[in-house]
């Protein structure tokens, strides 16, 4: 009878061990899947659909960024490598929207294959082929207004999508990065920045844990509700930072100051076409520009002034340390106050006064923390 118990027990032992590594197998396929993965990672797990008219330099370059990436903002023992891993990078010909179409498909025939299930063994979501454009039975291109493939990496306009995070990872079970191809060589260098700041957006997104809606997600890291309207989604502080660090470190691994100067400065010359100009006469704060239309720009580019403002005042790492406390902290007010000592509404006014001063000195802020 003794001798049974045990045999049952390790029946029962063996059974459960194979069911789990059947689980831990569905995750951890992507690796012998046919995707070519990023090589010069530690930790990270990011791999590649390559759209078939794009050229190997621009591959190369996606590549190496992405590796400077993982260096930069992601830790091999402290970050949330559950919110990180894969990073599936959608690397797109912005002259060939047939090939991102024809990408789309291979894409979706992945998901459907390896995001097609409502629970990964995380306790996160895997189901990004029900939730994003791929499957048809819940979406329809046509009905959308879409006449170029699904508008996953083309626009309803027959452009090829521009790059982006396109992903909720707390439901999909991946990060997508879009990247959209730039021209070589004289473009080279937004293979760096973009890279950067898109890869910084996934450092973002992957500090918070918790489940819960896409509304309170975005909340969470001040994309909606810190605007006059509740309800607008708002670039200021969300793609703020991704801009200017996308700039910042960029400039600081190919030791180039003048390069981020002039990109910064480029936005808040005295001239009246200038951004600059344009927020001033608008009379609005820079957390109420949306993305719609002219507004997207200002709320990006000005929005990367405004973290270079508080890092002259607080130092770069207030900036991750907001980030890496902010769940803890319980909402974005509590956390920029805590970082930033005291709510980003007050510096609404700081920073208006800031950018009405001479370009010389809004300058000088530059060579001070760079």
């Amino acid at each position: 009878m003794k001798n049974n118990f045990f045999y049952i027990a390790f029946l029962l032992f063996f059974i459960f061990a194979c069911s789990n590594s059947e689980k831990n197998l569905d995750k951890n396929a992507i690796k012998i899947f046919n995707l070519p993965k990023v090589e010069c990672t530690n930790k990270l797990e990011a791999y590649i659909f390559q759209a078939e008219s794009l050229d190997q330099e621009g591959i190369d370059l996606i590549k190496e960024w992405v590796c400077v990436s993982e260096r930069l903002f992601f830790d091999e023992t402290n970050s949330n490598w559950d919110l990180i891993n894969p990073v599936y990078i959608a690397a797109l010909d912005r002259n060939d929207v047939n090939s991102a179409i024809e990408l789309e498909k291979r894409y979706c025939d992945h998901l459907e294959e390896f995001h097609n299930s409502q629970i990964n063994v995380d306790g996160y979501g895997n189901n990004g082929y029900d939730n994003g454009k791929c499957n048809p039975k819940h979406y329809n291109p046509q009905n959308e207004g879409c006449d170029y493939g699904l508008c996953l990496f083309t626009e309803p306009n027959g452009r090829v999508a521009g790059s982006s995070i396109s992903s909720n990872m707390h439901s999909d079970g991946f990060n997508l990065f879009i990247s959209n191809s730039h021209d070589l060589p004289m473009h080279a260098d937004s293979y760096g920045y973009v890279t950067i700041h898109e890869m910084f957006h996934i450092y973002q997104y992957s500090n918070l844990t918790k489940a819960g809606s896409r509304n309170d997600l975005m909340k969470m890291v001040g994309k909606l509700g810190t605007g006059s309207n509740p309800d607008a989604e708002v670039p200021w502080w969300i793609e703020g930072n991704a801009v200017f660090f996308g700039y910042y470190k960029y400039a600081q691994l190919v030791d180039d100051r003048e390069w981020f100067i002039n990109k910064m400065r480029s936005s808040v010359d005295d001239s009246r076409t200038s951004l600059k100009s344009k927020y001033l006469s608008s009379g609005k704060k820079i957390n109420e520009f949306t993305w719609n239309g002219d507004e997207k720009e200002i709320g990006y580019e000005l929005g990367a002034w405004l973290v270079a403002y508080l890092i002259d005042i607080f130092g770069e790492e207030s900036v991750y340390n907001f980030w890496e406390n902010i769940e803890e902290e319980g909402d974005f007010s509590k956390a920029f106050t805590e970082y930033f000592g005291k709510e980003y509404e007050l510096y609404m006014d700081d920073f208006d006064e800031f950018l009405s001063k001479p370009d010389s000195e809004i300058v000088d802020l530059l060579y001070r923390i760079y």
